[in-house]
């Protein structure tokens, strides 16, 4: 629990820095420093560092140095594109090229789906992924075209949308995919219910 709040503090730190003084270069510059912190208070609390964390860390500095040391802020609002069309084409060389479902690899043995489910849910998260990739683009670069809205505004709603609406976005999409992959497979919902009862009886 300890781990997942740290996780979470370079959002906070991004988000409430840009709310206080409006400046992306110094957010971004806020939240790359963020970021370190929180990799190595994991790694001295967990004495590990997770393949997530790792990653976030990476794009993070990969986008948010440059951002800085150029005092370019559209550098940053490219991450959150580039990173779901990582997540789309890792779906898509695993599940279409390697022939191996990465969902069933992750989390098969905690939920016994038939292979066509977990393809049904690769092909929607992969689908997904690019259009948040696309969502991101239209919301850091063309609302004021769209919406006659100012520049300061439009970058105050890519920040919230990148604090919070792409995390709640991939949330409730991913609800509505096992809402309605469980719907199609009831019995593998019973079956992964008797095993998390399984694992959490004292031995």
């Amino acid at each position: 629990m300890l781990v997942k709040l740290i996780e979470f503090l370079p959002v906070i730190a991004f988000f409430g820095t840009y709310k206080f003084s409006s400046d992306l270069i110094v957010s971004t510059a806020v939240v790359v420093t963020a970021c370190v912190i929180a990799t190595a208070l994991e790694y001295l609390i967990t004495k590990k560092i997770s393949r997530m964390q790792v990653f976030l860390l990476a794009a993070v500095l990969l986008f948010g140095i440059p951002t800085v040391l150029l005092r370019d802020p559209s550098i940053i609002k490219w991450k959150v594109t580039v990173v779901n069309l990582i997540f789309a084409a890792a779906i898509f060389i695993f599940q279409f090229l390697l022939r191996k479902n990465p969902f069933g690899y992750l989390f098969g043995q905690e939920i016994p789906l038939p292979p066509d489910a977990w393809k049904t849910m690769s092909a929607g998260f992969m689908v997904f992924f690019v259009f948040a990739a696309a969502l991101n683009v239209v919301i850091a670069f063309f609302l004021p075209q769209l919406f006659g809205i100012s520049e300061e505004t439009a970058e105050s709603l890519w920040v919230d949308y990148k604090s919070f609406g792409n995390g709640i976005l991939n949330a409730v999409f991913a609800i509505i995919l096992m809402v309605y992959i469980f719907r199609k497979n009831p019995q593998a919902l019973e079956d992964a219910v008797k095993n998390r009862q399984v694992k959490k009886k004292p031995d």
